[in-house]
């Protein structure tokens, strides 16, 4: 699980590990992630446009570009620097299906339909903060072209196929 971690210049592939495999094309998505009140520091959310793409071992984000500050006056062209205490800008994420803890797709009544992904960042993991026991990070996901559902299904798919191989894995040790 990292965040900032994928750099995509013009007309560069996606980078996938070793035997790991593309499952569907970049579509194109909105991301909000929530990450709670922790001890490393206040709660936040941020958000950014991209695209998605789904792979037999995680789920990555990259944003189509990094929203730099406003101007600091209307005349001016030049952004605002950054505070010194500000959150980085989401410029990507990655997430493995292992730290998935609920994948849910939501219909609300008088919004758009929406993913859901709440995890746990992995320990040792200095891009996003531990969120203590009983609390999650949050990514919720708007997802271009009408395939909300579809890209759902195929992440709970992939999701129970890691978690089903896991724990055949986990049994054969134990053996």
């Amino acid at each position: 699980m990292s965040i900032n971690s994928i750099k995509l210049g013009q007309g560069q592939n996606i980078p996938l590990k070793l035997g790991e495999e593309l499952l569907t094309p970049g579509n194109t998505v909105e991301v909000e992630l929530k990450v709670p009140a922790t001890i490393q520091g206040p709660k936040r959310i941020e958000t950014a446009k991209g695209k998605i793409w789904i792979t037999d071992q995680r789920v990555i984000f990259i944003a189509n570009s990094i929203d730099n500050p406003g101007p600091s006056t209307i005349t001016s062209s030049q952004p605002n620097p950054p505070k010194y205490d500000s959150p980085p800008i989401l410029s990507s994420i990655e997430i493995p299906y292992l730290v998935m803890k609920f994948v849910n797709y939501n219909l609300p009544t008088f919004s758009a339909n929406h993913i859901l992904i709440k995890f746990i960042p992995i320990e040792n993991n200095n891009s996003l903060p531990n969120p203590g026991i009983g609390q999650f990070i949050e990514l919720k996901l708007w997802i271009g072209e009408g395939l909300g559902h579809s890209i759902w299904k195929r992440i709970e798919g992939e999701k129970n196929k890691q978690e089903e191989k896991f724990k055949n894995l986990q049994e054969e040790t134990l053996r």
